[in-house]
């Protein structure tokens, strides 16, 4: 019996296309892009620095990561943690 799901857009998810985005994330959203999308915050608001306390290999990727999408550490760490909660909220 197979389960079905439907997306919150409306779109019925079938056992098919669940393994087709389940490999397309273990692979790390091969075809997929970060771009500089305007912040829900605005950059006139003045910004405070904050420690934050991350393993090395954490790091190391955010960093790699950054420099992959021609950004700055903070900038793609900001743009990463906004999406993660947004996606959270929703």
């Amino acid at each position: 019996m197979t389960t079905k799901f439907i997306a919150a857009d409306g779109t019925p998810l079938d056992d098919e296309l669940i393994k087709e985005l389940a490999a397309e994330a273990e692979q790390g959203f091969p075809n997929s892009d970060l771009t500089n999308e305007p912040a829900p915050w605005s950059r006139r608001e003045p910004m405070e620095t904050h420690s934050l306390r991350v393993p090395t290999q954490l790091w190391e990727l955010l960093e790699q990561q950054a420099q992959q999408h021609d950004m700055s550490v903070s900038e793609y760490t900001r743009q990463t943690l906004t999406r993660g909660l947004l996606a959270q909220m929703n």
